[in-house]
């Protein structure tokens, strides 16, 4: 009995300090992708917290794992990264929503499908996703994506992208004018 006592106590112990890590992945990674050259130990160090977070079930760290397949310190395996960005979206990780849905409208790595794209940018605007927002905006505006014109969506695309630029009009409620 208190064998399963202190399995349990230890259990929780790793859960909690698991989750007081969730998110150091993405904090870690985001310096790196911004740095002309980063240093390989410091890769390789963000790799592993990466690596240990999406183990650990963080679908955001997967999507960060993924990009070390599509470039990052020079390994190039995107066969390996579009399931991992596939399976981040599908459990709901707006910027993953966001890249298979540019990657199905025009990019080269995966079949391109329009409906599709739009279900992505769709899943992503809902969670507001600016880059996301802003497709949606043009392909309305356009009439793209195999979307009739609409003036009136298009700019509400645009408003609520103007709102993920300036956060202090989503939290207070006041208007875009």
């Amino acid at each position: 009995m208190r064998r399963a006592t202190l399995s349990l106590l230890l259990l929780a112990t790793l859960i909690a300090a698991g989750s007081a890590n969730a998110g150091e992945c993405r904090q870690r990674l985001r310096p790196l992708l911004l740095a002309t050259t980063p240093a390989s130990d410091e890769l390789s160090a963000v790799r592993a917290q990466c690596t240990s977070e999406a183990d650990a079930g963080d679908a955001d760290a997967l999507y960060q794992l993924a990009l070390f397949h599509l470039g990052l310190g020079g390994e190039w395996q995107p066969a390996a990264a579009v399931p991992m960005i596939t399976e981040a979206a599908a459990a709901g990780v707006p910027e993953a929503q966001y890249w298979l849905g540019w990657q199905r409208e025009s990019g080269d790595l995966i079949e391109r499908d329009q409906q599709i794209a739009l279900g992505w940018y769709q899943r992503a605007a809902n969670a507001n996703h600016r880059l996301a927002l802003a497709r949606l905006a043009d392909a309305y505006a356009a009439g793209e994506l195999g979307l009739a014109v609409d003036p009136a969506l298009a700019a509400t695309y645009r408003a609520r992208q103007a709102r993920c630029l300036r956060p202090e009009l989503a939290t207070t409620g006041a208007s875009d004018k």
